[in-house]
C-alpha cells in the first residue's frame, strides 16, 4: 500500500475528512471537472451519465473529500491540477462506489 493519496499524505485521510455533499453540488463539481477544457464527445457524455451521474443521482448519502489544507499535502502533492473525491452510497440497493476526478 502506498503512502500518497491524491495531492495528500494518506494519513492525513480519515473518515473525518469527509463532509456530506448534496446531489446538486456533487453533479456540478464533476461536470465542471469534466468539461473544464471544452465539449465532450458525445459518447464520453453517454458514459459519464452511466457511469458517474446515475450513480450519484441515485444515492442515498454523498460525501466529499474536504480540502485537507497545505500540511496535508504530500512532496509533490502540488501536480494534481484539480482533485474531487466522492463516496455515493445506496443503502436500498447496498452499493458503494468511489469516484475521483483528477488532473496530473
Amino acid at each position: 500500500m502506498g503512502t500518497r493519496h491524491g495531492p495528500y499524505w494518506l494519513d492525513r485521510i480519515s473518515a473525518d475528512a469527509y463532509e456530506p455533499v448534496d446531489e446538486t453540488t456533487a453533479t456540478y463539481t464533476l461536470d465542471l471537472w469534466a468539461g473544464q477544457y471544452g465539449e465532450l464527445p458525445r459518447a464520453l457524455k453517454v458514459a459519464l451519465e452511466r457511469d458517474v451521474h446515475a450513480p450519484v443521482r441515485g444515492a442515498t448519502s454523498r460525501y466529499r473529500l474536504k480540502d485537507l489544507g497545505k500540511g496535508a499535502l504530500h512532496d509533490w502533492g502540488g501536480v494534481h491540477g484539480e482533485f474531487y473525491e466522492l463516496v455515493v452510497i445506496d443503502r436500498t440497493i447496498g452499493s458503494l462506489a468511489l469516484i475521483v476526478a483528477a488532473d496530473d
